[in-house]
């Protein structure tokens, strides 16, 4: 297998990486589209394939594994929604979650397109903030940067 094969669907190969004998005006030479480095994303491959691999009855109860569908689906609403530096999330099977500072945040994945989001912190008072969402988690991104914002600005501020 040579540097420009791969049999993994996802790769995260840096550019740096690639070799230097390919003539980048070359348009029969392969182009290599790669995932950009977020900070958090193999922790949450690893976590979510942990969940995946659950055996049933794993609670000692009747505890599920997490879906193929639900994990993936994670996947691409954290890929959505967070930026490049988010911090790693806490991720329970149905569930992902920051508890960073004064903020809960929580995304109680049901199914795919089928999320409940809530948010407690100073700005939504102890009940927090609820919000059902399908496919557009544009909320979600502006709480993650809100709370990215002021985690910066504290540490700023205390220096």
């Amino acid at each position: 297998m040579t540097v420009l094969q791969s049999n993994s669907a996802f790769t995260s190969l840096p550019l740096s990486s690639q070799p230097s004998n390919i003539d980048p005006l070359d348009v029969a030479a392969r182009v290599r589209i790669t995932d950009p480095i977020r900070l958090w994303r193999d922790a949450v491959v690893s976590r979510l394939n942990e969940l995946v691999a659950l055996k049933r009855g794993w609670d000692g109860y009747r505890g599920e594994p997490v879906t193929f569908e639900n994990a993936n689906f994670a996947m691409r609403m954290l890929e959505a929604s967070c930026g490049l530096e988010a911090p790693v999330p806490q991720i329970v099977p149905g569930q992902v979650e920051w508890h960073i500072g004064h903020t809960d945040l929580e995304l109680d994945i049901r199914a795919p397109n089928d999320v409940h989001a809530w948010i407690c912190n100073e700005h939504t008072g102890p009940d927090g903030q609820e919000v059902k969402l399908t496919n557009d988690f544009t909320i979600v991104a502006k709480w993650i940067r809100d709370f990215l914002d002021s985690s910066n600005a504290s540490s700023v501020a205390a220096a």
